[in-house]
């Protein structure tokens, strides 16, 4: 079977995830937007992106971005910017330290299970209407 396939259709999700991402971050006001949309939107752009080239079934990938998302907030409970070095000394450094995250929170925990229950309600099976006999 093969492992990678490309899926345009989920590589342009994927960018249109991010752009709002990046509108939450730069232009949302602290509050439910940006500390919990924002956090149930990453995994759905994570599970987008493994959609754009990876070939696996859906439910595996939801799972796959689910647990990335759950290990990063776990990284930020152990300091992993501190570990890097991540001091905004550079942009890179101050984009990084937005990206991973400084502070650890059991409710983002709870925004990425929000996250996997959107990825998985893609792509329940399309109803389809049948015409009457």
């Amino acid at each position: 079977m093969n492992t990678f396939t490309f899926r345009p259709p989920w590589l342009l999700a994927a960018l249109a995830l991010l752009a709002v991402e990046v509108a939450i971050a730069r232009y949302a006001p602290p509050g439910v937007l940006r500390g919990f949309g924002g956090d149930v939107l990453v995994v759905v752009l994570v599970y987008a992106l493994l959609r754009t080239g990876v070939a696996q079934p859906p439910a595996r990938l939801a799972l796959w971005a689910l647990l990335f998302a759950c290990a990063i907030e776990g990284l930020q409970g152990l300091g992993m910017v501190d570990l890097l070095g991540l001091h905004d000394q550079t942009a890179l450094h101050h984009v990084l330290r937005i990206a991973l995250g400084t502070t650890f929170d059991l409710r983002d925990l709870v925004a990425y299970g929000c996250g996997w229950l959107v990825c998985r309600a893609l792509d329940l099976p399309r109803l389809t209407c049948r015409p009457a006999r």
